[in-house]
């Protein structure tokens, strides 16, 4: 069956929008709220759900962990220690039972696994007494790392479990459809069994005439598609189409039909008007089709759809109260993706900078910079904040720019607005230090960004548009106001240096015992398709390996580079030490020690 077949013009369409599993469990995702808002101000019927959190609910209640242990075929005393805990830890990190927390931080309550009896014993050892946090978090963290051990048991029934991905290793990077398709028709696994019985309850409840499935990450495609499977089988005539930040990075030279066995069309880029067409008919916008066995891209010229002119997302029929945080770190910024209740909005369509080597600058949510007004975004918290009841937002933008900061700021500060924000910015000399003292009286509490590299050089040849003597008064700046810092770190990048990748620890090293860089996190250097190092590889000292065609998926690209040193062991040591900076931990260490070799010229 062919989209074409099976589309007809319709007036008014009732559309599903589902966000598949999995994703962390603590606020939903952007996708779906701005799509149905959209939708809904067309006239649509659109409604919503989230089959992560409903999978990962099924997963964690008594008689989830009860099918869980059955086929782990544990002890009836471990599988009853679990069963009697985890109706309440649930409702705890809902925060729907907080009289639960002193039995919760007391030890002897929760069933230990190997991530509790780990902290436990780092307590011990370094005697930090669970960094001074009060009862309440100190449940908090001991509720989360109790659900972690959960998880590694669930991991042993299916190895694609992960507490906020699902099969991600299958769908990164895959040249080929089959290996995923194999996987799909012969897995059976328990949390799949749920999955579909999730799927057939939304479908009797909702009776769509489209279904629209957001694909975020690699680690939601296998579900993404397990659903529209499932869907297939209830209702065959209903069309499905799928979009999302995976499709967009990684299918835009799709060439390989079979995916269509699940889906109906596949969209790029911004979504609103690519399913508008979809629902409305008219001419396709940005639309993978198949045809006759043959996959064609669909598009026409067509004037996007000013981010301006959104409304404001729309949480209906996301049951707010039922999502859970986690804390699974003693760390208060790397809590902020995982804890608390956060509305995540959209300032501004693409990345004020666009430039950097490493990133594909030519994708429309990159290049496409299109920001919206001050007083358009207040009057969307506002209307976020009558819907969900949370005062607390994440701005979730490539980088939040300088210019417009400095205006809503301002408009939150005339009208009195009482929020908490946090997002992604370039720590680059336009935050000046009067701009940062406002963000702190306008309500941002935390940054996060990238000094990648952590050297000039590479700096500037990566094109990241920054120095580290401004980057570094950045930081200061914000941690003068109280305002918390994460740093994206970056090793393996061509031509860096192990003399220079040291000398990016010894710069963190500082950083954290300066206390102006709260959490850093290190990634290895990746090749992606379309970047300008991909496009010249010369310039970057490094040679594109032979690959296999690709059908289907493309983002990473193999390549061969000139190193020094051993990438692994030196990935390992990074993040060793940075971890152990995170808890305040080995600051007095020279950076060569966190190797097992000395650091040589």
């Amino acid at each position: 069956m062919y989209f074409t077949a099976s589309f007809s013009f319709i007036e008014t369409m009732k559309i599903l929008l589902i966000t598949p599993p999995l994703l962390q469990p603590n606020t939903p995702y952007a996708a779906t709220p701005l799509l149905s808002a959209w939708l809904k101000s067309l006239g649509h019927n659109a409604v919503q759900v989230d089959l992560s959190l409903e999978l990962l609910l099924k997963t964690f209640s008594r008689v989830g962990v009860s099918s869980l242990f059955q086929e782990l075929d544990v002890s009836t005393e471990t599988m009853e220690n679990y069963c009697e805990t985890i109706d309440e830890v649930i409702l705890f990190l809902q925060d729907k039972n907080p009289d639960a927390a002193s039995r919760i931080a007391t030890r002897g309550y929760l069933p230990e696994g190997s991530h509790l009896i780990r902290a436990y014993e780092q307590e011990e050892q370094f005697d930090w007494n669970f960094r001074g946090l009060d009862i309440f978090d100190r449940a908090r963290y001991l509720a989360s790392l109790y659900l972690d051990d959960l998880a590694d048991a669930a991991k042993i029934i299916d190895s694609n479990f992960g507490f906020s991905r699902y099969a991600e290793k299958l769908a990164t990077s895959l040249p080929d459809f089959g290996s995923l398709q194999n996987e799909l028709e012969s897995s059976n696994s328990l949390f799949l069994q749920w999955l579909n019985e999730l799927v057939d309850e939304q479908i009797q409840k909702h009776q769509p005439e489209m279904v629209a499935l957001t694909v975020p990450f690699p680690g939601c495609l296998f579900g993404a598609l397990s659903i529209a499977r499932q869907i297939k089988k209830l209702l065959p005539l209903v069309p499905i189409t799928l979009g999302g930040g995976y499709v967009n990075t990684e299918l835009r030279e799709l060439k390989d039909p079979t995916i269509f066995n699940y889906v109906d069309s596949i969209t790029l880029d911004s979504g609103f008007l690519p399913l508008q067409r979809l629902v409305e008919g008219g001419d396709l916008v940005r639309t993978f089709v198949r045809e006759k066995g043959t996959v064609y891209f669909r598009t026409s010229d067509s004037e996007e759809v000013a981010h301006n002119d959104l409304p404001p997302p729309d949480f209906q029929g996301l049951e707010l109260s039922r999502y859970f945080g986690m804390f699974e770190m003693l760390n208060p910024v790397t809590r902020l993706w995982s804890d608390g209740k956060w509305n995540k909005l959209v300032l501004a369509h693409g990345c004020c900078w666009s430039r950097c080597a490493f990133c594909d600058t030519s994708i429309d949510y990159i290049c496409r910079y299109d920001p919206a007004t001050s007083k358009t975004i207040c009057n969307w918290i506002e209307a976020m904040m009558q819907q969900t009841g949370f005062n607390g937002f994440h701005f979730v933008d490539e980088a939040l720019p300088p210019d417009l900061l400095i205006e809503l700021c301002n408009e939150i500060l005339r009208r009195g607005l009482k929020i908490e924000w946090w997002g992604n910015i370039r720590f680059e000399n336009r935050f000046s230090t009067q701009l940062i003292h406002k963000m702190s009286d306008a309500g941002c509490i935390a940054v996060t960004g990238g000094l990648e590299t952590c050297v000039d050089r590479t700096l500037k040849l990566m094109r990241k548009g920054i120095v580290m003597e401004h980057a570094s008064r950045v930081l200061s700046d914000f941690a003068d106001t109280g305002i918390l810092t994460h740093a994206y770190l970056m090793y393996g990048f061509p031509t860096q240096t192990k003399k220079e990748t040291f000398q990016a620890l010894e710069t963190v090293r500082q950083l954290f015992d300066r206390g102006v860089l709260h959490s850093a996190y290190w990634h290895r250097f990746a090749l992606t398709a379309h970047s300008d190092i991909s496009i010249r590889p010369e310039t970057y000292g490094i040679q594109l390996r032979d690959q296999k065609p690709s059908n289907f998926a493309i983002n990473e690209i193999p390549f061969e580079g000139h190193f020094n040193y051993d990438l692994d062991r030196t990935g390992k040591a990074l993040s060793r030490a940075t971890y152990s900076y995170l808890h305040g931990v080995g600051l007095d260490i020279p950076v060569y020690q966190w190797l097992e070799y000395p650091l040589m010229e």
